[in-house]
């Protein structure tokens, strides 16, 4: 994995800069497990974490071999944080810097680093310029500026499938990544099986759906078409949202209260694919993006009493949380956001992948399924994913479809040759 090969380069620039301290900076879903991965596998590397309210104290003094901190924390931290010459900076879920604007971006930039390494699954989760700013980190410059980039690169390729373009992006970013897929790194790894599993809105959800459309969609629609009028990206996205909402179940866009007896197609065929999955005795992770969804799955849950963990961005304790689930076999249901429970944590002892509903990208989704397919997982995995006919998740899973082939596109995997120039 990323990180084990991180924690291998920090080695070894150590053995050759001993005094220069290292950053590592990670999204806070996981600080706990890469502070869990390093005393694991590397217990001589001396660490700290540059989080709490008594952080800054930690760099008036000699700094460790490893500085662990978070993405949030450097936005606030930056000006104490790049006046430290690092050795090695790594950005970890590299991603969080795809938006070149963004202050949190513009932060990691301005670290002052001997060496730059970012590590991540979803370089591309909806467009090539996200690859840019990431290179913008490591080699400032290469690239070009993002107009130029957009001008040679971007627009021919996403616009116009330009096929010579799309190859010389590839060989000069080739050098400079090293992708490996697990089926080529990890061959007694067991197999995955994606099924997509398809439902229809209940009679009262078809009711609301056609309410929604004609209320809010008919207008937005209209103006659309006027071309002199601003697109409404807001307004789209968030009628997109009370769609995606509706589908999941009616309770998400009635403030939480339904009539009785009113219920959702996407629920129904849940249930019966996780009693499926508990007679069956295997565990299962469940994704949603939405939080009152993922509190709807748990009421369900205690009511059968089947006993389960939860994780999302307010959870407190996230690496007891993963532990107990993976840990405790009466447990055998871990809930998620997909934000925050999708990143950086093993839950290998779970053999089943049910995302809820879908995100608007497949690398995203792809990168929550990997916490059970991945290292220490001895059983074949089952990924669900659920979709309801005759709605805007059909369009949104053909869009996800095709972003994926975007990035396999343009970052293939590397093959076992040394790199050189």
């Amino acid at each position: 994995g990323k990180t084990h090969q991180a924690m291998v380069v920090i080695l070894s620039a150590l053995q050759t800069e001993p005094n220069l301290p290292n950053l590592v900076i990670c999204p806070t879903s996981v600080l706990d497990h890469w502070e869990s991965k390093l005393q694991t596998y590397a217990p001589e590397l001396k660490l700290t974490r540059f989080y709490g309210k008594e952080r800054n104290s930690i760099l008036s003094g000699n700094l460790p071999p490893v500085v662990l901190t978070t993405y949030s924390i450097l936005s606030r931290d930056v000006e104490a944080l790049s006046k430290v010459h690092w050795n090695y900076v790594v950005l970890d879920e590299a991603q969080k810097i795809k938006n070149h604007k963004t202050h949190m971006c513009k932060a990691t930039k301005s670290l002052k680093a001997r060496h730059r390494l970012a590590l991540t699954g979803t370089p591309i989760e909806n467009r090539l310029s996200e690859m840019w700013s990431i290179f913008d980190f490591l080699m400032p410059g290469y690239l070009g500026s993002m107009q130029d980039f957009r001008k040679r690169y971007e627009n021919p390729i996403t616009k116009y499938q330009d096929d010579e373009k799309r190859e010389i992006l590839k060989k000069i970013l080739h050098p400079f990544k090293l992708r490996r897929l697990k089926k080529d790194v990890l061959t007694e790894l067991p197999p995955k099986t994606e099924e997509k599993r398809y439902c229809t809105l209940s009679s009262a959800q078809i009711v609301m759906y056609k309410d929604i459309i004609s209320e809010r969609g008919s207008t937005l629609i209209a103006k659309l078409r006027d071309e002199s009028q601003p697109v409404e990206y807001i307004h789209i996205f968030a009628l997109l949202t009370k769609l995606k909402r509706l589908c999941d179940h009616p309770k998400l866009v009635l403030n939480g209260t339904t009539p009785k007896g009113t219920t959702s197609g996407k629920f129904e065929l849940f249930k019966e694919i996780m009693e499926e999955t508990l007679e069956s005795g295997e565990k299962a992770v469940v994704f949603s993006q939405y939080l009152e969804m993922l509190d709807m799955i748990g009421d369900w849950l205690k009511g059968i009493g089947v006993k389960f963990e939860s994780l999302r961005g307010s959870t407190v304790d996230r690496g007891k949380v993963v532990e107990r689930f993976q840990n405790n076999p009466d447990c055998n249901v871990f809930l998620g956001s997909l934000m925050a429970g999708g990143l950086g944590i093993d839950l290998t002892s779970a053999s089943v992948v049910i995302h809820y509903d879908r995100w608007w990208n497949a690398a995203r989704e792809d990168q929550a399924t990997d916490r059970v397919h991945r290292i220490g997982q001895t059983r074949g995995v089952q990924v669900f994913k659920l979709i309801t006919k005759g709605t805007l998740e059909e369009k949104i899973d053909a869009m996800i479809t095709k972003k994926a082939a975007l990035m396999n596109s343009i970052v293939e995997s590397d093959d076992a040759m040394f790199k050189a120039f």
